[in-house]
């Protein structure tokens, strides 16, 4: 390439020192016609876009650590909708932390409840919210980017996929949650995890809806997670089941169990969700509790 345009150079030059002519309509001037080049912009995320990562684990994700690929091949996360910081948000020198994304978090919980088909605290799937590098953002990068993951369980171990996680929470989709069974239950009432379960399969537990915390605190411990999510939990199942308070109140093999959705930072962003569920002790059932009343269990 280097030799060819030191040739065309050379054919000008000499063009000129043989005293050609200027051909009409030809101002000498070899600048003035060209456009301007574009003014340099971050490349955005795009809605629709996937991404994989090198971790196994929720907690162990880095959004700068996320990679790009084609949605055909295997990834972990997908796009489902990407916003702009606009006033005071967009005019720190920094990108905004966790407790500066209450807006933010606020427009993705609601873009991946369209993008899904039902809120994604239904499914097994988390919602995140990533900003711009701090190269991103200086080079004026104003956007976040809304990011859902599917989960194998509620332990947090990621699910990789190759079909896209659209309308996946619709009724019937494939990663809405519904029954499963109880992981490592001890005497205190305390359990692991969830594993899925058909319900007209032999199961011991049963989703039964979303709630938010009663508190704006996080909470830090049993004492303050129960006042957070138990009685809301309660009303939700017997809600849920149709069964009346009085009832629910003879029964021995049915209680509800909660999973908080959120780590501090989410907490700070305003996730202050958690999964309520139907738990059955000591016994399963092939059948689901919605809308059954008040039966015997």
């Amino acid at each position: 390439m280097r030799r060819f345009v030191l040739a065309a150079v050379a054919v000008a030059v000499l063009g000129a020192a043989g005293g050609c002519a200027t051909p009409a309509g030809v101002d000498k001037d070899l600048v003035d016609d060209w456009a301007m080049m574009a003014e340099a912009k971050v490349p955005e995320p795009a809605e629709g876009d996937c991404w994989n990562t090198d971790v196994s684990q929720l907690d162990d994700v880095v959004p700068t650590r996320l990679t790009q690929m084609p949605c055909e091949m295997q990834h972990m996360f997908e796009t489902v909708h990407v916003g702009h910081f606009t006033g005071n948000e967009a005019d720190g020198t920094l990108p905004p932390t966790e407790g500066s994304l209450a807006k933010a978090y606020a427009e993705c919980d609601g873009a991946a409840k369209t993008y899904l088909g039902n809120a994604w605290q239904a499914g097994r799937v988390h919602l995140l919210v990533q900003t711009p590098t701090k190269a991103q953002w200086a080079g004026g990068g104003r956007f976040f980017r809304c990011d859902v993951v599917a989960l194998r369980t509620e332990l947090g171990t990621l699910e990789p996929r190759r079909e896209t996680f659209k309308d996946t929470l619709k009724a019937g989709g494939e990663l809405a949650l519904t029954c499963g069974a109880i992981v490592g239950l001890d005497s205190n009432g305390a359990w692991d995890d969830i594993s899925p379960a058909s319900c007209t399969a032999p199961h011991d537990v049963e989703f039964v809806g979303v709630v938010n915390a009663k508190t704006t605190t996080y909470p830090s411990d049993g004492k303050t997670l129960e006042s957070a999510f138990s009685d809301v939990c309660e009303q939700q199942l017997m809600s849920y089941i149709g069964m009346s308070a009085s009832h629910f109140a003879k029964q021995k093999a049915l209680l509800y169990g909660y999973w908080m959705m959120a780590s501090q930072a989410e907490w700070k962003a305003g996730n202050r969700t958690a999964r309520c569920y139907a738990m059955i002790d000591k016994k399963k059932i092939s059948r689901s509790l919605k809308g059954a009343g008040n039966i015997a269990i």
